[in-house]
């Protein structure tokens, strides 16, 4: 065992202090081996364990080691890399989750449903509110629905000119449309009356 742990050695520091030449195993009369990169002498028994090598044989040696060495160390990574992967933050968790799927979005659409099926409210509060349950949904759904737009005023002039009547309205020079009461008498669509004056002409009105 001891004689074979001292080849071993020989033989590395043969090979490490001259790694293009040859290796010789010299064995004399006794049994005693040397290894040398030089020639046997005479009267030793000569037998080659490493013929000398080429410059290109021992740079492909060379890129053989490096090339495992990478192997071993990308293996080595690969191995730690699941125990090193940082645990996923509950804000990543959360956005992976679908947020129509989610209570508070089922709950801010229910409300909006609600809202819209209520007859009895004003117009204006029933925008208001809608407008807030449809704020909720954008919010907890992620989704961007619009708003319900104010519907335009109409603007009814204090004298409006009324260019012409038919029986049951009349209709001012702006597009205003007045419900008739009488010959002399315009309600406007904001609920003022409009009258117009005796002895003036049919375009003279006036709404309080």
């Amino acid at each position: 065992m001891r004689t074979g742990r001292l080849m071993g050695i020989a033989i590395c520091a043969v090979v490490i202090s001259a790694a293009q030449a040859q290796v010789n195993r010299c064995t004399n009369a006794a049994g005693q081996s040397i290894y040398t990169d030089a020639p046997c002498a005479e009267g030793q028994t000569s037998k080659l364990i490493e013929r000398q090598k080429s410059a290109a044989e021992i740079a492909q040696d060379r890129a053989n080691a490096d090339a495992a060495t990478d192997r071993k160390y990308r293996a080595q990574a690969a191995e730690r890399a699941p125990q090193d992967a940082p645990l996923p933050s509950p804000r990543q968790t959360s956005a992976q989750t679908p947020l129509a799927t989610t209570p508070a979005c089922k709950n801010a659409q229910k409300e909006v449903e609600f809202v819209s099926s209520i007859r009895t409210l004003p117009p204006d509060e029933k925008r208001v509110r809608t407008n807030a349950a449809i704020t909720n949904v954008n919010a907890a759904c992620g989704t961007n629905t619009p708003l319900m737009q104010e519907p335009p005023k109409v603007i009814v002039k204090a004298n409006p000119v009324i260019t012409h009547c038919d029986s049951g309205f009349c209709y001012d020079d702006v597009g205003a449309v007045y419900k008739k009461t009488n010959a002399d008498a315009i309600t406007a669509a904001d609920g003022r009356t409009c009258t117009r004056s005796a002895g003036k002409s049919a375009a003279s009105w006036h709404c309080s």
